[in-house]
């Protein structure tokens, strides 16, 4: 029978499931037919439908997070573009604008539409982060998106079919590693391709004439299920002031949730202005996509993300401040911002929703390398990501060396030694890295390379580690986590060797050893209320150092058996709870 309008509860839940798991075949195929690491690896990219209009249906589970939330806005400009009437079957559409899509010029918009009896159906899209753009290898230095490399303005790069050779060869022309970029860019369209076919398939198999009814069905249960979750919080205005240190000189992001009744809106409102250089700004699609995917994972996680879980939500923030910046603003590095939005809407929300936030977490290290070998001048290139410890929550300590807010991956270290000549000699957890805490935070991790032994050429590396001045901070009594670090032969470099050397590190030497420490996660609730076994856990783990024990959380061990003294530990703890209730109110 078919399936005009109405769906019952059981064809409804088939349906959406049946969307999500066509958007992962999408993933699956970009992933085994991509040619860089930072894809295949790293799982920077992310695959979406949409409908007629550009509104998302459904996205892939492994999809980068604000991806799904930028991606129907550059299909919706792409559609306004071309119009109805010069959209055709076979058409492939292309774009890189850091204030249409994703926010910098690496992240590539790929999007196909698809037709069904004639019609405009949807859109299969996916954007994935190029291993090169072109434009300065020291994202530091750079004062105007114009220095960030090669801007795709929305064209077809397939026309009915036909493959738009112009648009590839300038690509091609303008990149340090064009086989991979291009490669990866055609893997892109091969999983649209698979998505919109099987998007059809599922149409002919249950007999729908329209994704239309579908459609809306999605959108209006997801949007009434955050209106539920909105009209549980109390109404109210919920502040906070997150400061930054990525930079020049410390930043801030002010917040504001105004909550009344079943809507929600965040205003950034004497946020710090955009910054001279640096790439650290933000354009405003890239802070609405981390604001409304933040306030998701906080309201409504149960819920697969679509355009309706985002109605009730309205968000604000002035133009020329540093989460909304004018173009031709500088937003190559715009995550070490634009992350710190979740620490604002943790922040903010830890009083009235103390069992739905976390701490702040520790980000991540990354580490992009350019090298070339003498002699036959062939290139090398990869990304390198590190994760930071996750901030604790309520009930859960942080997972460790996690890139939250992102859904990327830690790199393995076997990958990028095939693809770069460098080696890596350790890579671990950092003791005492986590916020000590009722629930601790997440352990960071160090990572230390050197020139592969043998190699004749020079690697250029950009070491990028967030969060190098601020501490992650806990919530609810719970402490601050380690700070990130650079070390060269186990020299912590200055702040100014960190924005000037670090940016683009010529490694010729074998002999020298670069290192880089990620940020942990804050811890949630007073050091010495967690349970005692934990504490003597993590020490006899190396989580914590054997003096952290007694000194923090107030468990005293023996130092080879790691067997608790509990009269000792007792009166330690006592100790600890009296001195932390006559601290004055932070």
């Amino acid at each position: 029978m078919a399936i005009v309008a109405q769906f019952d509860p059981v064809t409804m839940e088939i349906l959406w499931h049946r969307l999500i798991t066509i958007v992962d075949e999408m993933a699956a195929v970009l992933v085994r037919t991509s040619f860089s690491t930072v894809v295949g690896a790293a799982n920077d990219f992310g695959c979406e439908v949409m409908d007629a209009a550009g509104r998302s249906l459904a996205h892939a589970t492994r999809s980068m997070p604000v991806f799904n939330r930028t991606l129907p806005n550059v299909t919706r400009a792409a559609l306004a573009k071309f119009g109805p009437e010069g959209i055709r079957p076979g058409d492939v559409f292309i774009a890189n604008d850091p204030w249409l899509n994703a926010g910098h010029h690496p992240d590539i918009a790929v999007m196909t539409p698809f037709f069904y009896s004639g019609r405009l159906m949807g859109v299969a899209a996916s954007i994935a982060h190029v291993t090169d753009l072109g434009g300065a290898l020291d994202a530091n230095t750079v004062r105007e998106s114009y220095e960030e490399g090669l801007l795709i303005p929305i064209a077809r790069l397939y026309e009915e079919g036909r493959l738009n050779t112009v648009v590839e060869e300038f690509i091609a022309a303008n990149v340090r590693v064009p086989e991979m970029v291009v490669g990866d860019i055609h893997a892109q369209v091969a999983s649209n391709q698979a998505g919109g076919d099987k998007i059809l398939a599922l149409m002919e198999e249950y007999e729908l004439e329209d994704l239309a009814p579908l459609a809306q069905e999605i959108r209006t249960r997801s949007e009434a299920a955050m209106r539920a979750a909105i009209g549980a919080v109390p109404d109210g205005e919920y502040r906070s002031r997150v400061e930054m240190d990525e930079f020049d000189r410390r930043l801030h992001i002010d917040c504001r949730i105004t909550v009344k009744g079943e809507e929600l809106q965040v205003d950034f409102t004497g946020s710090s202005p955009q910054q001279p250089r640096g790439g650290i700004n933000c354009t405003w699609i890239y802070t609405r996509g981390h604001t409304s995917y933040g306030l998701k994972c906080i309201l409504l996680p149960e819920v697969p993300s679509n355009a309706g879980v985002y109605r009730p939500i309205t968000l604000l923030a002035p133009e020329g401040c540093i989460l909304n910046a004018r173009h031709p603003a500088s937003v190559r590095m715009r995550t070490r911002t634009g992350w710190y939005i979740h620490h604002s809407l943790f922040a903010a929300l830890a009083e009235v929703l103390p069992d739905r936030v976390m701490a702040a977490p520790g980000l991540l290290a990354g580490l992009t390398v350019y090298a070339k070998r003498e002699g036959d001048g062939k290139a090398f290139h990869s990304w390198f990501f590190n994760g930071g410890g996750m901030g604790a929550g309520a009930k859960t300590d942080g997972v460790s060396t996690c890139i939250f807010p992102s859904s990327a991956s830690n790199v393995p270290v076997e990958l990028f030694e095939v693809a770069v000549p460098l080696l890596v000699e350790e890579k671990e957890f950092r003791t005492n890295s986590a916020g000590p805490a009722r629930q601790r935070g997440g352990l960071g991790q160090r990572m230390s390379f050197r020139l592969l032994p043998g190699f004749e050429g020079t690697a250029t590396v950009a070491l990028q580690p967030m969060g190098q001045h601020v501490p992650p901070f806990g919530l609810n009594g719970g402490g601050e986590a380690a700070t990130a670090e650079i070390m060269v032969d186990g020299r912590v470099l200055t702040r100014e060797e960190k924005l000037t050397t670090a940016g683009a590190m010529e490694v010729k030497d074998t002999n020298v050893l670069v290192s880089m420490d990620t940020a942990g996660g804050g811890g949630f609730g007073p050091a010495e209320e967690r349970e005692v076994a934990l504490v003597a856990e993590d020490a006899r783990n190396g989580l914590i150092s054997a003096d952290q024990a007694p000194s923090i959380y107030g468990v005293v061990l023996d130092p080879v058996t790691f067997k608790v003294n509990t009269a000792a530990t007792a009166d330690r703890r006592r100790a600890l709870t009296a001195a932390r209730k006559k601290q004055p109110a932070s």
